[in-house]
């Protein structure tokens, strides 16, 4: 199978070298054993278990500095915002805020549900929550990544225990999104925060269906329902994350039933494997974008014929239909074409290697030169990666990969502190990525703005798009913004991407939203 398939690879990119590292198949179990699969946990209704694989080193879950999908699904599940979303259309829906009202799109309030516990004993929710949580992530001694997403705020102010009132310094028509279970959105508890001290990665404490029992670095991460939850308790009791960062061998898990879930699996052959067990192929397609930020502070990239360059240079269409047709499609634009704003009239880079050596001749390097991408270990250098390479080979640029675990990872692209790095950009508000990723106040660090991006023009029509009232007015700004984005190529679109969590057949509620993020209150086992 591995090698039809780099036989096809080498026909489409046209016979470029390829050195690929040979990989053996898992065998397939008999599809019997999938669709009789067992709980991987214990056998009664009150006492449900459900094992799923995690796939890499847990970085920590405080909402404030979290970071990577994974890390993500953990803290969905533990915490609550004022919003929240709906899994299966990405609609805003209430969470601890029962309703809201605005005219403006500047002054919004909020009634919070009443009755809402927290976690541990810490009492029950009330305004002085959610004030010391939008207080504590624009403090900078949080250095919150996400702090610039509530850099809109003029005033807030809780007029009692279950109203909150917040004035914006412009409108905002997404603010409901800026408030929502997702990161800056997720309310956290003073009094636990504070007991935590130095290990509040590790200790968090929310309102959601789940609360952290344990976590051992090294082996695995258990969450417990919490019986107290406003909607009542989860159907399952205990979710056990076993670390398992080889997709290979949590796929023979899946099958020895070992575990119940795979969280996120990525490979063509482990995903063939269990589709012809007859495993359950829980998926969401087209959820997200991934790009090549280029760090516009480096005098290579700096010139924007350079980035144009390696637009041209890689045909990235091909490379996903020859390594990973079910997990990825090439994209053309930041924001994919199910979001509100979105515009097909961007500008456009078909690959044209030609027309790449013409942009590096006219920047001043005829011959090329290095790039190094940062990478994480626990990824590796991929076949896609690969690829990508030879091609940029063909037109003079030699691309070298350095690779660091997942925390200096993490910390590498916050800092800013790479010549380019990879980034995938879930999100359900359109707003999130276009102002998180180009607006100068939220370079990094203290942002997402990895690249540094500045223009005063494409800021001013952000700006504007973000405080116009009028739902047309600001699509037709977001549009100009977006044109403006891909001539300037701060960031390089590569893949769309989908997503797969397989599963036993007796697993129910695997609903994967647009954030790829998992609501386990909805699971449960037939």
């Amino acid at each position: 199978m591995q090698s039809r398939k780099w036989h096809f690879i080498m026909a489409i990119i046209f016979m470029l070298v390829v050195s690929a590292c040979s990989k053996s198949e898992t065998p397939a179990a008999p599809a019997t054993g999938a669709a009789t699969g067992t709980t991987a946990g214990a056998a009664t209704n009150d006492h449900k278990v459900l094992k799923v694989r995690f796939y890499d080193d847990p970085a920590g879950f405080d909402p404030a500095t979290v970071f990577r999908i994974e890390n993500e699904n953990i803290v969905f599940n533990i915490f609550s915002g004022l919003t929240s979303y709906d899994s299966k259309t990405g609609a805003i829906t209430p969470d601890l805020a029962e309703s809201w009202e605005t005219s403006d799109n500047k002054t919004w309030t909020f009634k919070l549900r009443k009755g809402v516990q927290w976690q541990g004993g810490y009492g029950e929710f009330t305004s002085k929550d959610v004030l010391y949580t939008y207080n504590r992530n624009i403090d900078k001694a949080t250095a919150s990544p996400y702090a610039t997403d509530l850099a809109n705020i003029a005033t807030m102010e809780a007029p009692d225990a279950y109203t909150i009132k917040v004035t914006l310094k412009q409108p905002d028509g997404n603010f409901l999104h800026v408030v929502a279970n997702y990161h800056q959105g997720q309310i956290v508890k003073k009094e636990a925060i504070e007991a935590a001290g130095t290990q509040v990665k590790f200790k968090p404490v929310g309102t959601g269906p789940y609360a952290l029992e344990s976590v051992d670095v090294n082996s695995e991460i258990v969450l417990v329902r919490h019986p107290q939850y406003y909607k009542g308790p989860a159907p399952i009791e205990k979710l056990i994350f076993s670390i398992i960062k080889d997709e290979a061998t949590s796929t023979i898990a899946l099958q020895n039933g070992e575990i119940d879930v795979i969280m996120r699996a990525n490979k063509e052959e482990n995903l063939d494997t269990l589709t012809k067990a007859g495993f359950k192929m829980n998926n969401v397609k087209n959820y997200a974008n991934s790009l090549r930020v280029f760090n516009m502070t480096n005098p290579i990239l700096a010139d924007v014929r350079v980035r144009q360059a390696l637009a041209y240079a890689v045909d990235f269409g091909a490379i996903a239909k020859a390594v990973n047709p079910q997990l990825q499609a090439g994209t053309s634009s930041i924001l994919l074409d199910w979001m509100d704003g979105y515009s097909d009239k961007v500008p456009k880079y078909p690959y044209n290697p030609e027309k790449a050596k013409q942009l590096l001749t006219e920047a001043g390097y005829p011959n090329g030169f290095k790039m190094t991408q940062t990478n994480t270990s626990a990824t590796g250098i991929t076949d896609t990666l690969q690829l990508e390479q030879e091609y940029l080979k063909k037109v003079g640029i030699t691309l070298e990969f350095i690779l660091v675990d997942t925390p200096t990872y993490n910390k590498v692209r916050n800092d800013g502190d790479f010549m380019t790095a990879g980034r995938l950009l879930p999100a359900v508000n359109p707003d999130m990525i276009l102002f998180s990723y180009l607006h100068p106040s939220n370079k990094s660090p203290g942002g997402l703005n990895g690249a540094r991006y500045d223009n005063p023009v494409l800021t001013e029509k952000l700006e504007a798009a973000r405080a116009e009232v009028d739902k047309e007015k600001r699509k037709k700004l977001y549009e100009e913004v977006q044109i403006i984005a891909m001539t300037d190529l701060p960031y390089m679109p590569t893949f769309a991407s989908n997503v797969y969590w397989p599963s036993k057949t007796n697993v129910e509620g695997i609903v994967i939203n647009k954030l790829a993020q998992v609501d386990f209150y909805g699971v449960d086992f037939k």
